[in-house]
């Protein structure tokens, strides 16, 4: 039976994929939430419940609800945990990493926003880790992912970016 959209880009297009690629194929449930506290590493305590973590860089927009300034990132970091719990449902939890508006400097941080293809394409590269992680299939990758180079055509704004303020600003991050 089709799902209700929930007006989310990420959790609409999540709930399709994890639909066919984990509940039919596996008969576990996954849902995937927000947690804009969520750390870039995972605690011994979360890894021994079987906590994974997952983390990209990508590009987004950003409009500053202040003064409606628009811009574009080529470098947006995600993180994600993910876990399959003992009642045969899964959680996904993701953070997306914010940034200041340069034009107002408000000091407060905007979220990003994606287009539905970068969604759909983050979200299968996240399907894919949680069948190999979490189900122990054999997933073979292209080579296309780490080694993959980005063409930047403007410089990184360190100051402005919440990842970087973090510590965890382009950082490329596997943990089993």
């Amino acid at each position: 039976m089709p799902r209700e959209p929930s007006g989310n880009i990420w959790i609409d297009i999540f709930d399709d994929l994890q639909e066919t690629e984990l509940e039919q194929r596996y008969g576990n449930t996954w849902i995937l939430q927000f947690n804009y506290k969520l750390k870039p590493t995972l605690t011994q305590e979360q890894r021994q419940h079987g906590w994974k973590i997952s983390q990209t860089t990508t590009n987004a927009s950003f409009t500053c609800f202040r003064c409606q300034h628009f811009w574009n990132s080529g470098r947006v970091t995600l993180i994600f945990h993910y876990c399959l719990g003992r009642a045969k449902r899964g959680t996904v939890l993701l953070r997306p990493f914010e940034q200041l508006c340069r034009e107002c400097n408000n000091n407060f941080y905007i979220k990003p926003t994606f287009n539905e293809e970068k969604v759909e394409t983050i979200l299968e590269k996240v399907i894919l880790k949680i069948r190999k992680n979490c189900y122990r299939e054999d997933i073979e990758t292209d080579g296309q992912g780490r080694d993959r180079r980005v063409l930047r055509t403007k410089p990184h704004e360190k100051d402005l970016c919440q990842a970087c303020a973090e510590g965890v600003c382009n950082k490329e991050l596997d943990v089993a």
